[in-house]
């Protein structure tokens, strides 16, 4: 692969455009960017200069821990958004952590079943008072299954 190579969009299919451009501008943060004509419901979504979500109205299957990661460097704001609108799923993955290397960890599942993980940048400051929160495990880790285990599965939609 060459060393310039980059991720350009991320796709997820949602089922109401409207509450889908909610969730991922109000309580992700992200831009709308402008999109084209497509034939369908879509909506673009900027996530710095080369890169971008693309969002279609289109009925398809959502995995289950399947998922695409966000680095913020607002995490604490994300974290208390996301929480207020229940959208924080600690099911696939364990619950939000401070990974070895002192990342913020969690994930979050929008309106429509799509999994997103959220990651905190290098330079985020994290609150010490998240650590006392039920979502929040107290010490640093990662989450770990056993092999071949089928821990939480469930349809999402």
């Amino acid at each position: 692969m060459a060393a310039d190579a980059h991720i350009q969009h991320v796709n997820v299919n949602v089922d109401d455009l409207a509450a889908a451009v909610a969730f991922y501008r109000d309580v992700l943060g992200l831009a709308l960017d402008p999109t084209p004509d497509q034939g369908f419901e879509s909506q673009f979504f900027r996530i710095n200069a080369r890169q971008q979500i693309h969002m279609n109205v289109i009925a398809d299957a959502r995995p289950f821990r399947g998922h695409f990661c966000l680095e913020v460097g607002d995490f604490m704001g994300v974290f208390g958004r996301a929480k207020a609108a229940g959208a924080i799923d600690v099911t696939p993955w364990g619950r939000v952590r401070a990974l070895p290397n002192g990342k913020m960890q969690m994930f979050v599942r929008d309106p429509h079943g799509n999994l997103i993980e959220i990651a905190s940048a290098a330079d985020s400051v994290i609150d010490p008072g998240l650590f006392r929160d039920e979502l929040v495990e107290p010490e640093r880790g990662v989450y770990r299954m056993a092999p071949g285990a089928v821990v939480g599965r469930h349809e999402t939609r």
